[in-house]
């Protein structure tokens, strides 16, 4: 009787776990949308990924002029994979000069990292969205504070 008990509880176990976490996210919307980030040495990175597929990726390393590319892209269960790396064509009005190789590697909290063959070639991404929020309910907090400086 104790081992049928004990086989009873553990499937009821089994079955909370697995209810307790979601199955990862498959979706195109789930990477889909604008991100942004800064490196090392004044770099700033961004990526726009459409939830079709497709995305543009912009790199300025801190001189002013673009390293750039478009993408094709799918979600693979919560990891972006690339697909395809079309550098974009030398533009020296819009200052821009092709990227052919980078990587995308998913990290926390549905972040980002952008790498790219430079030695300081390192981005952490944030969806600008995310940031936007965080950013309004910071100043709101700040702004909550304030009136208590006076005291």
């Amino acid at each position: 009787m104790r081992y049928v008990i004990g086989l009873v509880i553990l499937f009821a176990w089994l079955g909370n776990a697995n209810a307790l976490t979601p199955l990862p996210d498959s979706s195109p919307g789930f990477f889909a949308g604008e991100w942004a980030g800064t490196g090392e040495h004044g770099t700033y990175c961004y990526l726009n990924l459409s939830a079709d597929g497709w995305g543009w990726v912009l790199i300025d390393s801190g001189s002013g002029d673009w390293l750039g590319a478009r993408m094709q892209w799918r979600n693979r269960q919560q990891t972006l994979q690339i697909e395809k790396i079309i550098p974009l064509p030398v533009s020296t009005q819009l200052r821009v000069m092709p990227l052919e190789k980078f990587m995308l590697s998913s990290g926390f909290n549905q972040s980002l990292r952008l790498t790219w063959n430079e030695p300081s070639g390192v981005c952490p991404l944030q969806k600008i969205g995310t940031t936007a929020q965080n950013l309004i309910r910071a100043r709101s907090t700040i702004d909550g504070l304030r009136p208590n400086e006076m005291r």
